[in-house]
């Protein structure tokens, strides 16, 4: 005699499996559903910077001047303008300057930048809370009038360094001293304004990250006897290492196309020894009215730019500092 046993009834019944439209509109909807987030902010994006640098592009191959401005019309010249400013020994010495202004720029952000992350660690709470507001107020304030403060304490008669020095009567009378009269000593403070006003970015980002670092690795590594440059070296480091990439990064791109320092406080002089990329494109564009040639110096930055990011990602992925 066989006997049939049959499966005790529960209070639930078994999910129904989608049918086959359903399963494909389910699997459309999730491939599409990124692109819809994001769809917004890329033709945001696409209004506010596309047509510009679409115009931009244009400008740069038209022969347009102050003509132009009048009648509208501008020939083509298609590279003309490019080769006209590559061939132009003015345009080398720029880039040249342009270059060590941003590697003593982002070399300064990222070595303050560190220490003073590393002391918002090591100090008490309200003196970490005090010196977070300072740096958040430097960082709101706007860069004109930070330059135009910059540009009062630097002043020739009326600056407060000047007064400071010749108070204290060690280096002499500096009551007429024009520290933006040399070339040298107007850069090299134009580089501090520049790191003065990102410093605050870079060292509340870096003391953010460092708060991510677990407290057992800094244990085990003082375990093991090493002391605090060792630990910076081989514990804070690495693991800062694709924030670092990124604040790089960014740095190059912020300190290349600097421009409201250089142009508050020296103009591009003197006798154009503080002039950058930023600057001659404005000179050329603004006094001496060739618009396509400033176009064009403007296009040869975004490019220079653009590949320095490509070479430099690549080569953090390589290393696998940065994954995807």
């Amino acid at each position: 005699m066989t006997s049939l046993t049959q499966a005790p009834e529960t209070g639930t019944t078994a999910p129904t499996p989608p049918r086959g439209d359903e399963t494909v509109r389910t699997n459309r909807l999730a491939r599409f559903t990124p692109y819809g987030l994001v769809g917004p902010a890329v033709l945001a994006f696409a209004v506010v910077l596309g047509y510009p640098m679409v115009r931009l592009i244009w400008l740069s191959v038209q022969d347009f001047g102050p003509r132009s401005l009048f009648t509208g019309e501008a020939p083509f010249v298609g590279l003309g303008n490019f080769t006209r400013v590559l061939g132009d020994s003015d345009f080398w010495s720029v880039l040249l300057r342009t270059l060590i202004v941003s590697v003593a720029c982002v070399a300064a952000l990222m070595v303050i930048g560190f220490l003073l992350a590393s002391l918002l660690r090591q100090v008490s709470s309200w003196a970490r809370v005090m010196l977070s507001v300072c740096l958040v107020l430097v960082w709101a304030m706007p860069m004109v009038s930070a330059s135009m403060i910059w540009r009062w304490l630097f002043e020739p008669q009326y600056g407060v360094l000047n007064w400071v020095i010749t108070q204290l009567k060690v280096f002499g009378d500096f009551s007429t001293h024009d520290w933006f009269g040399s070339p040298g000593q107007a850069l090299f403070l134009i580089i501090a304004l520049i790191v003065w006003k990102g410093l605050p970015f870079v060292a509340l980002t870096l003391y953010a990250a460092m708060g991510q670092i677990p407290d057992d690795l800094y244990e085990a590594a003082g375990l093991d006897g090493a002391g605090r440059w060792s630990m910076a070296r081989h514990v804070t480091l690495p693991i800062l290492g694709p924030v670092l990439a990124v604040l790089v990064l960014l740095e190059v791109i912020w300190s290349v196309n600097s421009f409201t320092p250089f142009w508050v406080l020296t103009q591009g002089g003197p006798d154009g020894g503080t002039t950058t990329l930023g600057v001659y494109s404005y000179l050329e564009a603004f006094t001496r009215n060739d618009y396509g040639g400033g176009a064009a110096i403007a296009i040869i930055t975004v490019i220079l730019l653009a590949a320095l990011a490509v070479l430099y990602v690549r080569r953090l992925f390589a290393q696998g500092e940065v994954t995807a």
